[in-house]
């Protein structure tokens, strides 16, 4: 199968939302992959706390993955 299979996971105010979008070509899922993380994580969207993007080809083989989790907050000093 030449498909490959972008994985997409966030957590947005407590609440999963997953899905996996069908691309024709590694580079366009390359794209949709960079494009989530940067729509969603490193502090992009303050309510999102977790990002995990993934692509996987035809033959369910890894192909590349990434999370960003939001940094617990510096403890204060007393």
């Amino acid at each position: 199968m030449d498909k490959f299979f972008l994985v997409q996971i966030k957590r947005t105010n407590g609440t999963i939302e997953k899905g996996v979008v069908v691309k024709d070509s590694l580079d366009a899922a390359e794209q949709g992959f960079h494009a989530y993380l940067s729509a969603y994580g490193f502090g992009h969207d303050d309510k999102t706390d977790y990002v995990q993007a993934g692509i996987l080809n035809g033959a369910g083989l890894h192909m590349m993955g990434r999370v960003w989790e939001k940094p617990a907050p510096e403890p204060e000093e007393e």
